[in-house]
């Protein structure tokens, strides 16, 4: 029992001696670091070779041969703990080895060692570091505050230098920077209804259209997909339902579902030309109502607001819901400067039938108001029509004799009553006969029906994408909306009023 108890006993004493050996070769090893980071390298090594020294001659445990070999093995790894005293000797010894250069023989000869001159150079990229820093918010105040003109588009319009810009577009311009500042953003998407005036309307705004792909697949289907992110933005889609109005209504449809399904915060759809707006009451048994059912689709899909121009019937607007708000444009308020600049001898407005007498008046009031035109008549032709699309019997009421005579319109189809209008004007004695319409549809023989009538002139807008024939008329001529709806839209986003456009 006693040999046993006296063999425990320096076996104890044996592995606190052990312990306390590694404790004071550990103590060792940190200082004989610590005074390699203020010597040479020779030193330094020959620290580590006597603490290696310190930890054999201690019996050769295991556990500080072990410890020995990880300190041996992360000092010589190429991942380092910046925090560590290795890390920070190899880091200078990296950096004597990429400054050679600077750091030559006669360089490097006097009272200051090899890690001293990595600190000054250190030092000294520090506060060139911090100097370049200082001076990068400086360079960007001067480039802001520097004029620049910057395309609004992928191309450059040609028309885009200061001294083609008036008043008023460097007044709307000025708006449209102060809008882009609102929170939300604004979004415009186009389909392929009118391409042409969507791209007209972003330069208006000064942005650019979103990314978007609206194709078809193989079999036919419309392909719809946004490339970039509208989460919380305030979106605008830009589609007239014109023919193909199928195929127009449905890229419209999708392209809201797409919006919609990506968070799109509010979804504006703009349509020039609103597809199937004269069929929107039943005039006889077992007829739809397609302009509702129109309105109940888009509603379903989730628009928020609609903006439209000139729609065949006010009523369009209650087709939708009171959480759709419908914002019916005047299209004539672009043709009252067109005509307001001509020399017209007695003008009269004429209105080709009772469904656009308000039309004709409104018309005839923005003329006398906005070019103080006070002697202006206005007219009404009564037609009777055998089917839809033709005209059997027209009858006059007012006196055109003498008179240079306007007829508005909301749109024109296949010009059939239009040219049958003029023919009435002239037999009563009018001296020129010019037609304004906000749609020109010119179906069939639309367009040739115009060139051989006995128009002075006729004015469409660009609601509808315009052809080749279309150009090639000399008695037809097209007007831009684009800065109407750009502005509107405008205002929209920026909570303003848009009745205030049309005063």
């Amino acid at each position: 029992m006693i040999a046993a108890r006296v063999a425990s006993r320096k076996m104890l004493v044996s592995k606190v001696v052990s312990a306390r050996t590694t404790s004071l070769a550990l103590r060792t090893l940190r200082t004989s670091t610590s005074t390699a980071a203020t010597e040479d390298a020779a030193s330094a090594s020959g620290a580590w070779k006597s603490a290696a020294g310190v930890l054999l001659a201690a019996g050769g445990l295991v556990g500080g041969a072990t410890t020995l070999t990880m300190c041996e093995q992360r000092r010589q790894s190429n991942v380092r703990d910046p925090n560590t005293i290795y890390a920070q000797n190899a880091t200078a010894k990296q950096m004597v080895e990429d400054n050679k250069e600077d750091m030559s023989v006669e360089n490097m000869k006097g009272d200051m060692s090899c890690y001293a001159k990595v600190a000054g150079l250190a030092e000294r990229r520090e506060s060139e570091k911090l100097q370049r820093q200082m001076s990068q918010p400086r360079q960007q105040a001067e480039e802001q505050s520097a004029p620049a003109i910057r395309a609004t588009s992928a191309k450059p319009a040609p028309d885009a230098s200061p001294s083609s810009i008036t008043k008023e577009e460097q007044r709307f311009e000025e708006q449209t920077r102060q809008a882009k500042k609102h929170s939300g953003g604004l979004k415009l998407f186009s389909g392929n209804g009118n391409m042409a005036l969507a791209l007209e309307i972003a330069r208006f705004l000064g942005i650019n259209l979103g990314k978007a792909t609206v194709g078809r697949f193989a079999d036919g289907e419309v392909n719809v997909m946004v490339h970039e992110n509208v989460r919380g933005k305030d979106t605008y889609i830009i589609q007239p339902t014109c023919p193909p109005v199928n195929d127009n209504i449905m890229e419209l449809l999708l392209m809201v579902s797409t919006l919609r399904r990506a968070s799109a915060r509010r979804i504006t759809v703009v349509i020039p030309y609103y597809g199937y707006a004269r069929q929107d009451r039943k005039m006889q048994a077992r007829v739809p109502i397609s302009a509702a059912d129109v309105a109940r689709l888009l509603e379903s899909m989730g628009i928020d607001r609609v903006i439209a121009v000139d729609l065949h019937c006010g009523q369009i607007q209650g087709f939708f819901g009171p959480r759709v708000p419908v914002d019916n444009l005047d299209g004539g308020v672009v043709g009252l400067d067109y005509f307001g600049s001509k020399d017209l001898h007695n003008p009269v407005v004429v209105s080709p039938d009772a469904g656009g007498v308000y039309r004709a008046k409104k018309f005839k009031e923005g003329l006398a108001y906005k070019h103080d035109m006070q002697d202006i008549g206005l007219a009404m032709i009564i037609k009777q029509r055998a089917r839809a699309g033709t005209v059997d019997q027209m009858d006059l009421v007012g006196d055109v004799t003498d008179c240079d005579c306007i007829i508005v319109d909301d749109m024109i189809d296949t010009a059939g009553t239009l040219c049958k209008a003029a023919d009435v004007l002239v037999a009563k004695g009018a001296r020129r006969v010019f037609a304004f319409a906000s749609h020109g549809l010119l179906s069939g023989p639309g367009n040739d029906r115009i060139a051989n009538s006995k128009l002075e002139e006729c004015v469409i807008l660009n609601t509808i994408p315009t052809s080749p024939q279309r150009e090639a008329n000399e008695k037809l001529t097209e007007l831009s909306v684009a800065p109407l709806l750009a502005q509107t839209i405008f205002n929209i986003h920026a909570k303003k009023s848009i009745s205030a456009l049309f005063k």
